[in-house]
């Protein structure tokens, strides 16, 4: 018996199929991060409104124990230190998985599937076209969407209760 070689349709179509896989898993890897992001977050969030919650408490009590009106502003400065690393890799891996997805779809997928790509000029604020039943409809995100994006905002709460530390340390020192 003679081996014969796969045809280059053969080869092309499970390339296709290994991209698709591929494609679906990055999305999947995109959106648990995503989730685990925010979980993060909102884990990170809790612990400094518990943090601000008793140096508050150490504030308003009739004897302020300096310990807890300058040691705990430092722990929340800590934790938005740590805070803002974490964003700033999760928002690096997100970026990864999109780009990833992005990659896979335009290389083998763009003839049916544009999901990620279109999504990408959507997100810089072009206008994309897509089709339902034959009819077109033209979408463009809008200026204030495109700049507040969740990675900034979820940065600038990191830095307002930053700058929330720095004021409650500056005037336990004063």
């Amino acid at each position: 018996m003679s081996e014969s070689k796969p045809s280059t349709v053969d080869v092309d179509s499970i390339r296709r199929e290994n991209a698709l896989i591929g494609y679906q898993m990055a999305i999947s890897l995109w959106t648990f991060q995503g989730e685990q992001s925010w979980a993060r977050f909102n884990i990170m969030l809790v612990a400094n409104s518990i943090v601000i919650a008793v140096i508050g408490l150490a504030f308003t009590s009739q004897r302020p124990v300096a310990v807890f009106t300058l040691l705990l502003p430092i722990v929340g400065l800590l934790l938005c230190g740590i805070w803002f690393a974490h964003t700033r890799r999760e928002a690096e891996y997100s970026d990864y998985y999109i780009l990833s997805a992005r990659e896979l779809e335009e290389k083998y997928l763009s003839d049916p599937v544009k999901t990620v790509s279109r999504g990408g000029l959507f997100a810089e604020g072009a206008t994309v076209t897509i089709e339902i039943g034959g009819k077109t409809t033209q979408l463009r995100m809008g200026r204030l969407a495109r700049s507040l994006r969740a990675k900034a905002a979820a940065k600038w709460v990191i830095l307002i209760l930053a700058l929330l530390y720095i004021a409650t340390i500056l005037q336990g020192l004063f």
